[in-house]
């Protein structure tokens, strides 16, 4: 083999083996950004199942209030809800993600806040002192909606609490309320 020949065939396995190197190289970037890619979309699907379970958290519509009365019948009338004895002037919130759908008087149930959350359930907090929300708002979790009262047809102040499960006929709200995490414990 001649001198030529020999340099030509060390150029042309010098030059594979640099673009074998330079190929490997890009096919490193190439995997490295596919990985950072997929870190990115796992970080962006437990950002957004976090997002959506802190939504869909229930909480205490009010703190310190007793249980003083269930649903059942009452006065030859069913009582369609449960009430929490508390001060006129408690804070009253938001149970969950949802949209105020009325905000008013309410017949016997006095200044009255209905909310629909993400699930379809419809509560209504009922004898308000006064109602903060307005209809066709979206609240969270925990969020200001009114304060506690004594108006409608009130045997003194408290918040009464009615369960319409997909907005339909209310329900017995206690197991509905324990079964959310809620008024598990007095006070």
């Amino acid at each position: 083999m001649s001198a030529t020949t020999a340099a030509e065939q060390l150029s042309d396995v010098t030059t594979v083996q640099q673009r074998r190197s330079a190929a490997n190289a890009r096919s490193a970037v190439l995997l490295a950004r596919d990985q950072e890619a997929a870190r990115a979309a796992r970080a962006a699907e437990r950002a957004a199942l976090a997002k959506k379970r802190s939504a869909q958290r229930w909480v205490q519509p009010i703190h310190g209030g007793t249980f003083t009365s269930g649903y059942k019948m009452r006065w030859g009338r069913m009582h369609e809800g449960d009430d929490f004895s508390t001060p006129v002037g408690t804070p009253i919130r938001s149970m969950s993600t949802g949209t105020v759908i009325y905000t008013g008087w309410y017949g016997g149930g006095g200044n009255t806040t209905k909310i629909r959350y993400w699930d379809g359930t419809v509560s209504f907090f009922e004898h308000q002192s006064r109602i903060t929300a307005k209809v066709g708002q979206r609240v969270a979790p925990g969020q200001l909606v009114g304060y506690s009262g004594n108006t409608g047809h009130s045997t003194g102040p408290h918040l009464h609490i009615e369960i319409h499960p997909h907005g339909g006929h209310s329900i017995d709200p206690l197991p509905w309320l324990h079964k959310q995490g809620l008024f598990t414990k007095q006070g």
